[in-house]
């Protein structure tokens, strides 16, 4: 971790420091035994690596190998004990229904069904795991320390709606349990020195919400405390779709602002001044959950702090690795942890070429200039340089990244610094006179109301973030990181970037300018996206687009979002609502937030649902009109024709009062049908004289209640679309995909194909 040097100044030191080779052999073996399901190999490598770690001491050749293979088999004999220790005691209790006692470790969170609760539980007077408790909103007022006692079904902690995932798994949870039958409730007395913490946590949250407005509190509570659940998802789709998501992950961000302003009142030279740094860094750790961020950053700044006193050089990317030595040695299972991930790779981008970037830059200002440069080159320098290592994970993970992070960083800074430095005022004066606290809560206002309205605004930009699924940016992703590959191995002094960012920038322009000619060339195109359980239909004819619904489980307003603004901008000439359910049009908000709607077609029906109202009032805001379709309408999109069928009935339910919509191109016939049950689609097709047709998205996800035999003989679909996802109904169902195969459908699922595009074609045509 150090050097001895002098003088103590910060260097990179000649070749790799010792311990990085250990810990590349740790995580690389780390990585393989947690995401290969095979795991008997994990013993007899271990053993093998360091059979030749002892190998390469003895010959006294090949140090590096020596050890890359030592780390390698100490990781995987650690997930050997590990397994035994912790995994085997989960395995017990996997798919079993038990008498079980569980300890609270963290606060109730509520959800669509109840309240999931973070706990330590077993078999009464078993080894306890981590677990998530699954109850009713009962269990709401429960507190760290409360002791529960039931009779529960235990489920394995690897599969997240219907997926296999390491989520829990690399956060050190290990099972799902569900309770049943009467539950018993032992309330913990006083508060244990364990979860001070946490319910040090709570009392600032508390007081947040008494100092501001519920957007603003929402805001502080992640960035105090990295409580994100109160925060909208409009507003997390917006921060991490502009590059400043991390603001509201607790990480080595928030610990160097605390760092910086404590060390403006106390002296880390001396002893006393040192001690109370380290005892609010590990309380801070604590309180916000120890993410590997905090944790990364605590152990980055710790062993800065002492380097001095022990008279010894503080080596920061030896710090990055024993830091991330720690978190794996707590849980090996966190190398699969995607926050882990994210910001261990930032932090190598920043330590290898952050630094030495942003004093080259500065280097080229006249002297008298530096001061002011140096901060704005600064985050403009740790905002690219954290991009290099990361954007092929954020490739990986979700499919985009930000091309405006840079910029973003550069704008919001100053108010992540003065929100979370103020927010931290405010709460300390709060707690000592509440008038005082509300005082600097309005000055603190400013910068969040500047933060939140920033988000808003640049997401709305078509190319703030570039979707790697779609066009040539993948194509593009691979010819900027070849530059910049050549860029840094070229060698040579004084090289001059402006070549290869205008490279970089030309090439990016012309890959959305062929991205979107690509999509405007097509007379008519069905895009079903990939939602969950809802539906989300983009039609495309030239330069005109359409959407059929904007509802789901998967960020629906996200997604329509970028596939549009990846595709051809943020505009969309009309919006289509079938009806007013949640998995239908539950984003249609955040979908008018980030992109400009010519028109909205809806029905006139379920006059009393707030979503109609909330949607209502929003189109009256942004002065965007709205047809209420009564009877058959046709609209004329570029060069295609929508014809929408009004409800057959007048009254119903609302499935049975939906919208359903033909889209046509000459012969070539699309049917989008919503939730319409089996005896609407018989009303349709007897009253509608429907033509034959080419494409059926599915009614209802693929319920056996819609897409009956009287709309399959009606329409003759040769393609049928299914838009669904993990669900609890059973859609889609046997019952409808086997209709679907007896009408000679070729049928696609969202769920197993992801997006589907099917492009209009002529029957006649080749």
């Amino acid at each position: 971790m150090w050097e001895r040097t002098t003088p103590k100044t910060l260097t990179w030191g000649r070749g790799a420091p010792p311990l990085t080779w250990f810990t590349g052999g740790f995580v690389l073996a780390a990585l393989l035994g947690v995401y290969l399901s095979w795991t008997a190999w994990v013993l007899p490598a271990g053993l093998g690596c360091l059979a030749g770690a002892l190998v390469c001491r003895l010959m006294k050749k090949w140090p590096p190998l020596g050890r890359i293979l030592l780390g390698g088999g100490v990781a995987l004999l650690w997930l050997t004990v590990y397994g035994a220790l912790f995994l085997s005691p989960a395995q017990d209790l996997a798919d079993r229904t038990v008498r079980l006692e569980a300890v609270v470790t963290q606060w109730p969170q509520e959800t669509d069904y109840g309240v999931q609760i973070p706990v330590d539980a077993g078999e009464e007077g078993g080894r306890k795991v981590s677990a998530i408790f699954y109850g009713t909103d009962e269990l709401a007022d429960l507190r760290p320390g409360d002791t529960i006692a039931c009779v529960a079904h235990c489920t394995p902690a690897d599969t997240i709606q219907g997926q296999e995932s390491l989520y829990y798994a690399g956060r050190g949870i290990l099972l799902q349990i569900k309770g049943y039958g009467e539950i018993t409730v032992t309330r913990c007395e006083g508060v244990s020195l364990r979860y001070a913490p946490v319910y040090l946590a709570q009392e600032i949250r508390e007081l947040i919400d008494r100092l501001y407005p519920p957007d603003q509190a929402a805001f502080l509570h992640a960035l105090l405390t990295g409580d994100k659940s109160g925060l909208e998802d409009a507003d997390q789709n917006n921060f991490n779709r502009v590059g400043i998501g991390h603001v509201v992950v607790i990480s080595g961000l928030h610990v160097t602002f605390l760092v910086g302003f404590l060390t403006l009142f106390l002296d880390p030279k001396r002893k006393f001044s040192l001690g109370i740094l380290f005892a609010v860094l590990l309380a801070f750790c604590l309180m916000t959950g120890s993410a590997p961020g905090t944790v990364r950053a605590t152990v980055l700044c710790v062993l800065a702090l002492l380097a001095p006193k022990l008279g010894r050089e503080y080596h920061p990317l030896t710090g990055l690795c024993a830091a991330l030595l720690l978190l794996l040695f707590l849980n090996p299972y966190a190398a699969a942890n995607a926050g882990l991930q994210f910001s261990f790779l930032s932090t190598l981008g920043i330590l290898l070429f952050g630094q030495r970037w942003n004093a080259a830059w500065v280097a080229r200002f006249p002297k008298q200039y530096r001061p002011i440069v140096r901060p704005v080159l600064a985050v403009v320098a740790i905002s690219l340089s954290a991009m290099i290592f990361t954007v092929p994970l954020s490739g990986a993970y979700f499919g985009r990244f930000s091309l405006i992070a840079p910029l973003a960083n550069l704008l919001t800074s100053w108010s992540v610094t003065a929100a979370f430095v103020g927010g931290a005022l405010s709460v300390a004066a709060g707690a000592l006179w509440l008038p005082l606290g509300q005082a600097l809560a309005a000055l603190v206002g400013l910068p969040i109301r500047f933060f939140l309205w920033y988000a808003q605004k640049a997401s709305r930009i078509g190319l703030a973030a570039v979707d790697l699924d779609q066009g040539y940016y993948a194509l593009w992703a691979l010819f900027v990181y070849a530059v910049v590959l050549l860029y840094l191995l070229v060698p040579g002094r004084g090289k001059r970037p402006i070549l290869p960012v205008c490279a970089c920038v030309v090439t990016l322009c012309l890959s959305a300018l062929l991205t979107a000619k690509t999509v405007q060339r097509q007379d008519l195109a069905l895009t079903i996206l990939d939602v969950g359980q809802g539906q989300s239909v983009v039609v495309t004819s030239g330069a005109c687009r359409a959407l059929i619904d904007c509802g789901g489980t998967l960020d629906p307003g996200d997604t329509a979002a970028t596939y549009l603004q990846s595709t051809g901008g943020s505009y969309l000439d009309l919006l289509i609502l079938t009806h007013f359910h949640e998995d239908h049009a539950g984003s249609v908000p955040e979908l008018m937030d980030r992109v400009t709607v010519g028109a909205i077609a809806m029905p006139d029906v379920d006059r009393d649902s707030p979503l109609r109202q909330a949607i209502e009032a929003k189109a009256a805001q942004q002065e965007i009109p709205l047809s209420y379709i009564t009877q058959t309408s046709q609209v004329t999109l570029g060069r295609a024709r929508l014809t929408l069928y009004e409800p057959l009935e007048e009254a119903g339910s609302s499935n049975e009062l939906c919208l359903s919509v033909l889209c046509a191109l000459d012969d070539w016939q699309a049917l989008v049908t919503g939730d319409m049950p089996q005896e609407g689609e018989a009303r349709l097709a007897a009253r509608k004289d429907l033509p034959d047709g080419e494409l059926l998205v599915a009614g209802h996800h693929g319920s056996k209640y819609s897409t009956g035999e009287a709309l399959l003989t009606s329409f003759q679909p040769e393609t049928a679309v299914i838009s669904v996802g993990h669900n609890s109904y059973g859609h889609p169902t046997p019952e409808t995909l086997a209709r679907l195969t007896q009408a000679g459908a070729q049928v696609y699922r969202t769920d197993r194909h992801g997006t589907v595009t099917v492009y209009a074609q002529n029957r006649e045509g080749p």
